[in-house]
């Protein structure tokens, strides 16, 4: 029997009522629409990148095409896109993981103090020691026990903790490591802009000051807007960019991305990084 069609062809296809949009609450927007089309057009209707008909903010990400009966198929499209309101970039999304590392005792900050909480410096001022009746060879720093090669006014390489004649020297003798605070905040947004990828790309080993790189946000402001620490009259930005991970989220078919997911990582260091070593984003 031949068929009959009445009515429209579907040879443009038809977004039918319905369709389920949703947020993640940073402002990516997913969502999915029910197309109807002619078998003959159903091939090439929809297409990754492609804008939806009635939210211009929001592109096909993938579909799936259900081949039908009486040359009518189905398309379900999935759509993603960033709230307009937020320009062209959602806000971060970060997780921040907190917790003590072992790092050696020259690293803290009041091994030369005393440093701003507490009352004794660990290993003296840096530029008093005293010749030890230990090794002659090795000048003695602070109230510990704290040996270092050198002369009696300059501090050269720590030696250890090599004297055990009192309790408080006791408690120090033989360990060189303290457990030290540690936090790394881990993020993800999206963007439409190639620009605030190749800014993140090229911040990757730098410090902030403030909850931005190179102009992009990466950490909520109710978290800090300003991350900066005076260490011995120096001011350091506490922020480094440790990691940053991209991917294409959305393309279009000729492979030009429309939307980036970016994933990073971020280190915070309470004793600051010097602009010495790191250069500011």
């Amino acid at each position: 029997m031949a068929l009959v069609s009445t009515g429209n062809p579907l040879t443009t296809k038809l977004l039918q009522p319905g369709g389920t949009y949703q947020t993640n609450g940073y402002g990516l927007i997913t969502g999915r629409a029910t197309f109807y089309v002619n078998s003959a057009q159903s091939g090439s209707a929809v297409v990754p990148g492609q804008v939806h008909p009635s939210y211009t903010d929001l592109f096909v990400h993938k579909y799936v095409l259900t081949k039908g009966a009486l040359e009518l198929d189905t398309i379900e499209a999935d759509y993603v896109g960033i709230n307009s309101f937020l320009g062209d970039t959602t806000r971060p999304e970060v997780t921040a993981s907190n917790g003590l590392t072992s790092e050696h005792i020259v690293t803290h900050p009041n091994f030369f103090g005393p440093s701003a909480g507490f009352s004794t410096a660990i290993a003296g001022n840096g530029t008093t020691f005293t010749a030890s009746t230990i090794n002659p060879d090795y000048k003695v720093g602070g109230v510990f026990g704290a040996h270092f090669k050198g002369t009696a006014t300059n501090a050269g390489g720590f030696v250890g903790f090599l004297d055990s004649s009192t309790s408080a020297k006791q408690y120090f003798y033989g360990k060189n490591q303290y457990l030290a605070p540690t936090t790394s905040f881990s993020g993800c947004i999206y963007t439409k802009s190639a620009a605030n990828l190749t800014a993140l790309r090229d911040a990757l080993g730098k410090s902030s000051a403030t909850n931005s790189f190179a102009g992009v946000k990466l950490i909520p402001d109710h978290i800090g807007t300003t991350w900066t620490v005076s260490i011995k009259g120096e001011t350091r930005s506490t922020l480094l960019l440790s990691q940053v991970n991209f991917e294409d989220y959305c393309v279009t078919p000729s492979g030009t991305p429309l939307i980036y997911k970016i994933n990073y990582e971020i280190r915070f260091n309470r004793e600051g990084y010097p602009s010495e070593v790191y250069a500011s984003a």
